[in-house]
């Protein structure tokens, strides 16, 4: 009778650390599809999230000793990810209209129907969370587009909550601030 053991992932961390390929590659393989979404998320092009997700796992493994294995793997793997995905945005340098397939929508507060109709609208906002400043761009995909709580952002990020809070509500403020004039815009043309 042959048995496949079945591995905490602690265990495999572990493993993996001292050098056991076999273990690595189960870890891989349990948090593959979740690396390459969050690069896809990120890049908008599947070559590129491909790519992405590879070199994070390399950067990974290189630095798994180090890991503090009391915090848990995939934010850590995540994070990993989202500084590669920035790498290869900004060794791209994208024009404007290539950064619009990268942005991300956010989704709206009062009147989610009426924005995600309105194709013009979809687009500044989209053109707003790119302009955001790295930071908080990323802060706004990670809360409104992959939907984390706000501490799994902090642990991903590696800041405190108080800081994401602050970062979050400083991102928000920046989209309405440029995006008011657009909305407003849409909302008497709605009433009109």
């Amino acid at each position: 009778m042959n048995t496949a053991l079945i591995h905490t992932e602690g265990e495999l961390i572990e493993k993996a650390a001292r050098g056991c390929p076999r273990s690595f590659d189960e870890l891989v393989d349990r948090h593959y599809q979740g690396v390459y979404a969050h690069a896809f998320r990120i890049l908008r092009n599947s070559e590129d999230a491909a790519d992405a997700t590879q070199t994070a796992f390399v950067k990974a493994h290189r630095s798994l000793k180090e890991f503090d294995r009391t915090r848990p793997l995939r934010p850590w793997l995540y994070r990993i990810c989202g500084n590669v995905c920035i790498d290869m945005a900004r060794a791209k340098h994208r024009t404007d209209e290539d950064l619009d397939k990268h942005a991300y929508m956010l989704e709206a507060d009062d009147r989610p129907e009426e924005v995600l109709e309105n194709s013009e609208l979809q687009s500044k906002i989209h053109r707003a969370i790119s302009n955001l400043p790295e930071r908080y761009r990323r802060i706004i995909v990670l809360r409104h587009y992959q939907q984390m709580d706000v501490d799994e952002i902090a642990n991903m990020v590696g800041a405190p909550e108080g800081t994401i809070k602050s970062w979050l509500f400083r991102a928000r403020a920046l989209l309405r601030r440029e995006l008011a004039p657009f909305i407003e815009h849409g909302l008497k043309e709605a009433t009109a």
